[in-house]
Formats: structure tokens, sequence, C-alpha cells
């Protein structure tokens, strides 16, 4: 891509960014900072609606410690009630003490060892764990090792299409696409409010474009018109 369109591009994320801002509250950080009950916590949130992720971990967390310790000597049928909410309980219950085990053998149970590690090292280590992908390795780093990082979800992934930043559902080409025109200290923002404007406006289906606080600079409304 030429300077003079990343410039472009910039300046048009730049006034996507402050029209957001008014219309979102901000929010800086995941409400879950531990590094392992964050990791479980986005886990349960893969294939799931959020309030669905959200009522599993809660319920886990209020029967358990959510360490890799206590977790690494239940049985699946230990989980299974408290997250069968989150649905595929069956395989989440079995990778969860898998997974507990694996962090106390390969790191004495404390994931932070990762993520005091260079970026892309400790992105690699993280997704060599077993269900662990780009996206929740990304939640990682950004929101408990403070990396500049933009972790991409479904809502992001629609939203970044429909403005035109990116095409198609490319994990790695959206995820620096938006990192490119984005500024650091915006990422983590701008990660919670492009899902809010997922959620409440820019919806899979019939968005709410007249809504939309970003309309004039997006060309996807004109396809609500057809």
């Amino acid at each position: 891509m030429w300077p003079k369109e990343i410039d472009e591009r910039r300046r048009r994320m730049g006034e996507i960014i402050q029209r957001l801002e008014k219309r979102f509250p901000s929010r800086h950080h995941h409400p879950i900072r531990e590094a392992f009950p964050l990791l479980i916590a986005t886990l349960l949130s893969q294939n799931t609606s959020d309030k669905n992720s959200s009522r599993a971990f809660q319920k886990l967390r209020s029967h358990y410690d959510v360490t890799p310790h206590v977790l690494a000597h239940l049985q699946p049928s230990d989980l299974k009630p408290h997250i069968e909410v989150a649905g595929l309980y069956e395989i989440r219950s079995r990778r969860i003490i898998a997974l507990s085990k694996t962090v106390i053998e390969r790191f004495g149970g404390d994931l932070d060892a990762i993520l005091r590690r260079p970026t892309d090292e400790a992105r690699q280590v993280l997704m060599g764990l077993k269900g662990v992908g780009p996206k929740t390795a990304d939640i990682l780093l950004a929101f408990r090792g403070n990396r500049p990082i933009m972790p991409v979800d479904t809502n992001i992934f629609r939203v970044s299409g429909r403005i035109g930043l990116v095409a198609g559902r490319h994990y790695e080409r959206t995820r620096g696409a938006l990192e490119e025109v984005i500024p650091e200290k915006k990422l983590g923002e701008m990660h919670f409010t492009l899902i809010q404007l997922g959620r409440d406006i820019c919806k899979p289906r019939r968005p709410l474009c007249p809504l939309c606080p970003i309309a004039s600079l997006c060309a996807y409304p004109d396809k609500t018109r057809e």
C-alpha cells in the first residue's frame, strides 16, 4: 500500500474514532485482569453469545477458584453443570482440565511467564496450547500483557468489512489493517468500541444504519436502500 493511501486511511479512521468515542463510553480494560481466568473466560466465549459465556464463567467462578491448580484436579462432570450454558460443555470441560494440566506442567501454573516474553514469541507459545487460537492469544497479550494488539472478533470482522477497511474474514489481515490505522494507545478502547458498534447498530442482518454515527463514512448504508 502506498504511503498516501495509508495516510488517507489513518485520517479516515481518526474521524471514525472521534465519532465513536462520542457515541459510546470508553472502556480501556478487560473486566477480567488475571491471566488464567482471562484465558478460561475467552475459551468459554468461543462460538457462543457474550451473555451465555459470561454466565458460564461467573457460575464457574462462584464454585471454584479459577486457577490451573484447582481446575486440573477436577473431572469433566464437575465442570459441566457450571459451564453448560455456554454450550459444547463436553468438549469445553475436557479442554479446560487438559489446558490447566499443561499450564502447570510446562509453566509451573504461571501464564504470566509466557506474557513476559517478547510479543511474537509469547503469541506463538500461547497458540501452541490446545484450544488457543489467534484471537484468544491476542486477548491475553492485549489485556493482560498490555501489548499494542487488536484482537478481532465476529463484530470487528463485520464492521471492518462494511466500512471498507479490509475485505474478507482473514484474521491476520484484518488485525494488521486495524493496527496500521488505529493509534497504539487507542487499540484497547477501539476493540471494545467496535464490538459495541457491531452489537448495537452494525448488526449482521438489518443493520441500523440511520442510527450509526459513522454512516456518512461508510459505503454500506447504500446497500440497505436497495
